[in-house]
């Protein structure tokens, strides 16, 4: 991976297949089991499901740290994330979510809550510019 460019935080996730059906998605410490068979939904996590728990976990994530930050009482959080996908060329062409939220705070306090966490997330943004990844192929031989 590269470094860091100053004044920006490096993220780094290594993906190793596993067998023909699942891979592992490495985070320092932490592991995230995938299906990667083309088609099976029964083998865990496809990557577009990966995507959309991303954007999801990212909200979660903020709309905590802003609910502590802004002192509100906030029971419970759930994020349905949807994605419609196409088949040609193969992507998903809509993302909806629904934030629910428990809590017996104001209205207006929880649309700031909200606005905020939608504002300040990573996944979300980077989603909404449409950020084209960039990659290369680094093709070794086996070992004799």
């Amino acid at each position: 991976m590269t470094t860091a460019k100053r004044g920006f935080q490096q993220y780094d996730v290594t993906v190793t297949r596993q067998d023909e059906v699942h891979s592992v998605a490495s985070a320092g410490e932490h592991r995230l089991l995938l299906g990667t068979r083309r088609g099976d939904l029964t083998a865990g996590f496809n990557a577009a499901q990966t995507l959309l728990a991303a954007q999801g976990a990212c909200l979660i994530s903020n709309l905590t740290h802003f609910a502590e930050l802004m002192r509100l009482d906030v029971a419970e959080i759930r994020i349905d994330v949807r994605g419609l996908r196409a088949d040609d060329p193969p992507g998903l062409f809509e993302i909806t979510y629904q934030v629910n939220l428990i809590s017996s705070e104001p209205e207006e306090k929880l649309q700031k809550l909200f606005d905020l966490a939608v504002k300040w997330g990573t996944v979300t943004n980077t989603l909404a510019e449409g950020v084209e990844p960039q990659g290369k192929l680094l093709a070794q031989r086996p070992m004799s």
